[in-house]
C-alpha cells in the first residue's frame, strides 16, 4: 500500500526512514556485472569465429547453431545481470 504523506511531511521526514528500507543506493550497486553484456556483442560480431560449416550439430552447420546458442546465452546473461544489480 502506498504512503501518501502530507505536504509538510514530505520535506521533513528523515531520509533514512522506513520508506527507503530494502533499497540499495545506486552508487552501492555492483555495476561491474554490466561488462558481461560485452561477451555476446563481441562474439557475434566477429565472423571469423563462426564462418565455417563444421562442426555440425545434428546436421545443422556451425554458423546456425552458434548464432542460436548465443540467443540462449544472452538471455541467461541478461537474467544474471538483472538479479545481481537490482535494487533489493
Amino acid at each position: 500500500m502506498a504512503y501518501d504523506a502530507s505536504r509538510e511531511d514530505r520535506f521533513t521526514r528523515d531520509p533514512d526512514s522506513a520508506g527507503r528500507r530494502g533499497t540499495v543506493q545506486s552508487h552501492e550497486r555492483n555495476t561491474n556485472w554490466y561488462w558481461l553484456f560485452v561477451l555476446p556483442f563481441v562474439f557475434t560480431l566477429l565472423p571469423f569465429i563462426y564462418n565455417t560449416t563444421s562442426p555440425e550439430l545434428i546436421g545443422i552447420p556451425f554458423f546456425y547453431w552458434y548464432q542460436t546458442a548465443w540467443i540462449v546465452v544472452t538471455a541467461v546473461i541478461t537474467f544474471a545481470v538483472y538479479v545481481k544489480t537490482r535494487g533489493s
